[in-house]
């Protein structure tokens, strides 16, 4: 059984999504269900348990589908894969990454995107041409150069001198590619494209015991920033949810029993998405744009803003940001931007509208910064100690002097960490960074109002000025 499925409920979203119910789990996969994001996800887990070898860019063809097919039929399951599989192979996924701190980050020197373990990376040996680096207790390297034309051909020559047997090669303008076995046994991967002027190099090697995630990490290179890899609130997440409430409510299923025809002990009503949703979103331009994000409003078929019908504009599920219209009001007064990004452990305060069926009108909390990343090194994401609950989705992340800084987007499961760890987390909770959402914003034709940050406002004031752009958002 894939025990650590229960690592993925540390992420429990402030709105309750739209989930797979029971009785989806059991019909047969469609890829075109998922989000890029998920699809990507999805891709890195397959490569690292050696079914995948691939490009990981959430384009979901003939190889992805094969491997997810050759992983169910390894752990036991029929050729037919059904959403259930597709979940579990998410749960394989995140286990993946969570273990050694795998993530995909930006090298600014390369202009260029890669898997790394962050948790587990070290200094390799010195050189005057490569930027070498080791991974913990794993054969693999990696060897990072930005060099000219000439010696970037080197590079390559010597990749193919290295080689026993085929060598795969890409030879294009912008993009050369070698990779082969090398007499040594290990697998050898040199990449170069031609970025600013130069080109940069990303040499990666290793061992056949370390083949899946040698495989990841080639198929994750990227020119440029690339989106990250990570579980989003989508279906594969939510399919998570549903089977967590199928294990609490019956007694004795295990997660290996989820199949066609194999569910048994479990409660259909667990599942099933509400009638009715609720999240918070604020007004972000005099136009009546509405920020929030994208897990409020993902499958409604209605939406409103304080009780006002809206139009979905935009959304991003690798931001998990989503834009709103509403018609404009002559008095609305649209939230302004921090220039700057929030700083550790600096105070902020978060306005929504938590469990507004039991708590009523607008709720103010305050807290601080306590990391500028979110789980598992995610640069999207950073925490705040804020407290936040079911319907803060959405909402603003307020500095000292009532400027924005990020986006409430989810809470620490409390009780699920206790459980796995014995120890209590106390207001872990997560929101989109400032510089996100305002990016998001501009890709979308909206202006943020930006402001430097000034002197410090007493909370009484802060709560004021939250009230005046944030808003109920209602799911239907």
């Amino acid at each position: 059984m894939r025990a650590l499925f229960v690592a993925l409920l540390l992420m429990a979203f402030a709105r309750p999504g739209l989930a797979f119910t029971v009785e989806q789990l059991s019909l047969e996969f469609d890829a075109r269900m998922l989000t890029e994001q998920e699809k990507r996800f999805l891709q890195v887990g397959l490569a690292f348990g050696d079914y995948y070898n691939g490009m990981i860019d959430g384009a979901w063809g003939t190889g992805s589908q094969r491997a997810l097919e050759r992983s169910v039929m390894a752990n036991g399951g029929s050729a037919i894969v059904t959403n259930a599989d597709a979940v579990l192979a998410a749960i394989d996924a995140y286990s993946a990454l969570e273990a050694e701190g795998w993530e995909r980050q930006y090298d600014a020197a390369l202009d260029m995107s890669f898997l790394v373990p962050t948790a587990a990376l070290e200094a390799g040996g010195p050189s005057d041409i490569f930027v070498n680096l080791n991974v913990t207790g794993r054969s693999i390297a990696y060897s990072l150069a930005v060099s000219d034309g000439i010696q970037g051909e080197a590079f390559h020559l010597f990749a193919a001198d290295q080689a026993v047997g085929e060598v795969y090669t890409v030879r294009r303008p912008l993009v050369w590619i070698t990779s082969a076995r090398t007499r040594a046994g290990r697998s050898l991967y040199t990449r170069s494209d031609y970025r600013n002027g130069s080109w940069s190099t990303i040499i990666v090697s290793a061992l056949d015991r370390d083949a899946g995630a040698f495989a990841a990490i080639t198929g994750s290179i990227a020119v440029g920033y690339a989106p990250a890899i990570g579980i989003s609130p989508d279906l594969l997440e939510n399919g998570i949810n549903t089977i967590a409430a199928m294990l609490e409510d019956g007694e004795g299923t295990s997660v290996a029993d989820v199949g066609p025809g194999q569910v048994s002990g479990a409660s259909n009503s667990a599942a099933a998405s509400p009638l009715v949703a609720f999240g918070t979103g604020f007004l972000v331009s005099e136009g009546g744009h509405i920020l929030t994000n994208r897990h409020v409003v993902s499958g409604c078929a209605t939406l409103a803003v304080d009780g006002v019908a809206a139009t979905l504009v935009a959304e991003d599920a690798t931001f998990d940001l989503a834009l709103l219209k509403i018609a404009a009001l002559p008095n609305d007064v649209p939230a302004e931007f921090a220039a700057d990004p929030a700083r550790l452990n600096s105070d902020v305060t978060v306005a929504g509208f938590p469990l507004p069926d039991l708590l009523g009108g607008l709720n103010v909390t305050r807290g601080s910064v306590t990391s500028l990343k979110g789980m598992g090194g995610d640069g999207i994401n950073m925490q705040i100690s804020a407290p936040v609950q079911a319907g803060n989705s959405g909402g603003p992340v307020i500095n000292a002097s009532g400027l924005v800084v990020g986006v409430v987007v989810a809470k620490l499961d409390e009780a699920v960490v206790a459980e796995l760890y014995g120890d209590t987390p106390q207001n872990v909770n997560f929101a989109i960074r400032g510089e996100i959402a305002k990016l998001f914003l501009s890709q979308n034709d909206v202006n943020p109002i930006i402001a430097a940050s000034g002197s410090a406002v007493a909370p009484e004031i802060l709560a004021e000025w939250a009230q005046g752009f944030t808003r109920l958002i209602t799911c239907n």
